[in-house]
């Protein structure tokens, strides 16, 4: 269960976005005491700030349940003006249909924003046992085969200051500069990264960057592979595959 943070020096905005983490996620309408509840808010505040999400149209009343609000449609405007903005996912779709049919694997695309990567579009070989990948999960660009993918074709600089911020924010990382170094300079050198256990899943991932005509990281292409392990031989041979996905996803880029 979330709750509201007592020491933050913007509670009203941690309350709102609470709400709104909640209700995106809900399967059904959710009155104002079953929010408040969730997210240990008292009722008064949080009838406060509904009525303003409900003025914003961040949030809606659900007309087939009573009193139970539903995402509001500013924030289907706002995420379609970001969609929009991301001119690679159309080109996407049909390499992704391709290659998710030579290997027969869901392919996810993943873009970085600041020191994490999101997903933003996918497509899936089967619905079955993905439920940790998700639209919309997103992870520290380290964490993840895309995350690597991307950070390797970053500057030194960029890097450095990538795991020296990540140091300063989580003294316990559960990796060391040296090992995270020598996970980029091997993705760098192979054209793709692997990771084990993704997000706490019982998958693997492959990934390899998407580069624009400066060679720089825009995205990264990733497959997801069921079984906890990736062994090395299997990698490289998805690898063949999705490499050259990459590189026609990238063909398309400026």
């Amino acid at each position: 269960m979330e709750s509201v943070r007592t020491k933050s020096k913007a509670p009203a905005v941690d309350a709102s976005v609470l709400m709104l983490n909640l209700i995106a996620r809900s399967n059904y309408p959710l009155t104002l005491s079953e929010i408040c509840s969730q997210i240990n808010l008292p009722p008064a505040s949080g009838h406060r700030i509904i009525n303003a999400l409900l003025e914003h149209q961040m949030v809606a009343l659900d007309p087939n349940r009573k009193k139970a609000y539903c995402i509001g449609s500013k924030i289907f405007q706002i995420a379609s003006t970001i969609y929009n903005k991301q001119s690679i996912i159309p080109f996407f779709y049909p390499v992704a249909e391709i290659l998710k049919n030579e290997i027969h694997k869901s392919i996810f695309l993943y873009a970085p924003v600041g020191n994490k990567v999101v997903a933003v579009a996918k497509v899936e070989f089967s619905v079955a046992g993905l439920l940790t990948f998700q639209l919309g999960q997103t992870m520290p660009l380290h964490c993840s085969a895309s995350g690597i993918a991307i950070l390797s074709m970053q500057s030194d600089e960029f890097k450095n200051d990538y795991i020296k911020a990540e140091e300063k924010n989580d003294p316990n990382i559960a990796y060391s500069l040296d090992e995270i170094n020598d996970d980029l300079s091997r993705a760098k050198r192979l054209g793709y990264a692997v990771t084990q256990q993704e997000n706490g899943s019982h998958f693997s991932s492959i990934a390899a960057p998407v580069l624009n005509l400066r060679n720089e990281p825009i995205a990264a292409i990733s497959a997801v592979i069921n079984g906890e392990f990736l062994s090395k031989q299997s990698a490289r041979h998805y690898s063949k595959n999705l490499v050259q996905a990459a590189r026609q996803l990238s063909a398309h880029i400026i």
